[in-house]
């Protein structure tokens, strides 16, 4: 159970295969980083290959938003800081922070909504009870660690 701080419970670094034409890490493997940090969550859950074949239960993205905060050179050592910003037996919201973990430093957001699906029928269903009793004692553990208006946000049109 999360103790009313983020999860840390992804790490890495910038591969050189992530840099672009600008000399630091391309915006799709920003991406990769935190699906990456949403797939060690759902692992916290207990969501495994047992679970997949004994439930035939999976989760599929539907939606995210990043914001990207700073650059990041090859080689930054990396740390996805995660919280649950809200839960119900049928959806996972997450809000991830991409740090430098040298500093600390705030590199990227995204924010995530994933469905869980009964693969059999591929429809949106109830996940398993011990995920879903996981997954709500994160979510009330940092149910005050976001502030208002983190989570929600949308892209301003143009001349707005």
């Amino acid at each position: 159970m999360a103790d009313g701080a983020p999860l840390r419970i992804w790490g890495g670094a910038v591969l050189d295969e992530w840099i672009d034409y600008n000399g630091h890490m391309s915006e799709g493997f920003y991406g990769v980083v935190f699906g990456m940090a949403s797939d060690e969550y759902l692992v916290r859950m207990g969501f495994d290959e047992h679970y997949r074949t004994a439930t035939r239960g999976s989760f599929y993205t539907v939606e995210t938003h990043i914001v990207f905060v700073d650059e990041l050179a090859p080689g930054t050592a990396l740390a996805v800081d995660t919280t649950v910003a809200g839960a119900d037996p049928k959806r996972v919201h997450l809000f991830h922070e991409l740090r430098r973990s040298g500093d600390g430093a705030l590199a990227a957001t995204q924010e995530s909504m994933m469905l869980h699906v009964d693969t059999s029928i591929d429809r949106v269903a109830p996940m398993g009870e011990a995920l879903y009793a996981v997954l709500r004692a994160d979510a009330d553990a940092h149910a005050r660690l976001l502030p208002a208006g983190t989570t929600g946000r949308a892209i301003r049109a143009v001349g707005a």
